[in-house]
């Protein structure tokens, strides 16, 4: 990048020289003056003009190089600027992006977005966000783009070491030109086609909420002005990061239950429909199976030992239910004790597996009253499987409350259930 010369820059700099330069040689034909007119012996005066010629050449060397740190403080002011300069251009498309999109621009389009700007700026072959995970000093990988994005994205363990790190507790731009740092945290797979790494801490409102990790294919792909680069771009990119990831956390705050961390009714509703197009482009290929539980016993539970111990028995139920459900399944607690799960895949067979797994866990795994006091807790199930139950979420989500229903009745045996259509 061509840096445009300053007039103003050279003046200030041949201004300062002139009198400088001015007075040093005044001072030191004065001080001659003097002490050639001095009553003092030959040898003295030797002396005198000796130590003012040092004093003289002493003085023009720390001129000097006062003189080219301060032109060197300045250059790199005026490179900063226009480097700014640049970046400001390129990235002005992102914050518009961001005022036009709004509510529609997820964190992950705001990341892809951002890294395309970046690579134009300072080149790379990957980049990886680390956000704070759970503890104060613990990062996680948030979304890559680039080289080995997929096994970064597919890296679910939390870090508490690493260049990232690095960066995160110091606050400033940190440098791994060996990947020293990264090869503690990382597979050789994973980093075999990268030499070097840069981490750009990300800070808003004074405080460092994630960290940005270049990787460069070349051991001098971050030389050069590559720190003064990526120390604008984190000023710069980090607000919109911070925006963005706030807009999609109140949005996953508004679809979460907060007692139980699962999504909630609205989310179940979004993700059923989801499912529920698979299902219908693959009819007999995908078939789709939807689960509704609640805690037998819940409400006289709740009132003899109070809500608190209800909110522990809510959340001990959603752990133990979530930990016999498939990877591909999702648990959303619904209110009060009732708790939906959506079972991609599972047909009568699986999701009979799914309930007794569940069962089963209830039975060997008792609810901790006191410290002196547990009981077993029973799950009541319904469910129901799409295209023989119902087609559309409202018809599956009726049919497998209805199902729950039956099987909460204590006289089951006696009492035999319809859906209302089939009486009619």
């Amino acid at each position: 990048m061509k840096i445009p010369q300053n007039s103003s820059f050279s003046g200030k700099i041949a201004g300062d020289s002139f009198v400088l330069t001015a007075i040093f040689s005044l001072a030191v034909i004065v001080a001659t003056f003097f002490v050639s007119n001095a009553n003092l012996t030959f040898e003295t005066k030797t002396a005198v003009f000796l130590a003012i010629a040092v004093s003289y050449v002493f003085l023009c060397a720390a001129f000097y190089f006062w003189q080219r740190e301060k032109s060197a403080d300045l250059k790199a002011e005026q490179v900063l600027s226009a480097f700014n300069e640049e970046i400001e251009a390129k990235l002005s498309a992102l914050e518009e992006a961001n005022e036009f999109f709004g509510a529609s621009l997820k964190f992950s389009d705001m990341f892809r977005l951002v890294a395309s700007r970046i690579e134009e700026i300072v080149p790379f072959s990957a980049c990886v966000l680390f956000l704070r995970g759970d503890g104060d000093n613990i990062l996680q990988v948030k979304y890559a783009v680039g080289e080995n994005s997929r096994k970064f994205m597919d890296f679910k363990s939390d870090t508490n070491k690493g260049l990232a790190v690095k960066a995160f507790l110091s606050g400033k731009l940190q440098f791994d030109t060996t990947l020293l740092n990264e090869k503690r945290v990382f597979s050789p797979e994973m980093l075999k086609k990268f030499k070097t790494a840069a981490a750009v801490p990300l800070a808003n409102r004074g405080e460092i909420f994630g960290v940005m990790v270049l990787y460069g294919a070349a051991e001098n792909d971050f030389e050069g002005n590559a720190e003064t680069l990526l120390t604008a771009v984190g000023e710069r990119v980090a607000p919109l990061f911070a925006s963005s990831f706030a807009l999609e956390q109140s949005v996953s705050n508004a679809l979460t239950d907060s007692l139980t961390n699962l999504p909630n009714e609205r989310g179940f509703f979004l993700v059923l429909e989801n499912q529920l197009a698979q299902s219908i482009r693959y009819r007999d290929e995908r078939p789709l199976t939807i689960l509704a539980m609640d805690v037998r016993n819940f409400a006289e539970i709740n009132q003899t030992h109070g809500h608190a111990t209800g909110d522990r028995l809510l959340a001990f139920a959603a752990a133990l239910i979530k930990k016999q459900l498939r990877q591909m399944d999702v648990l959303t607690r619904a209110s009060g004790d009732e708790f939906l799960a959506i079972l991609p895949t599972a047909n009568e067979k699986i999701s009979t597996e799914v309930t007794e797994r569940i069962r089963r866990a209830f039975v060997l795994t008792p609810f901790r009253l006191s410290e002196r006091e547990t009981i077993n807790l029973a799950i009541n199930f319904g469910t129901a499987t799409f295209w023989r139950d119902g087609e559309t979420a409202n018809q599956l989500l009726k049919t497998a409350l209805l199902r729950k229903g039956q099987d909460k009745s204590a006289e089951r045996s006696k009492v035999i259930w319809f859906p209302k259509e089939f009486v009619n």
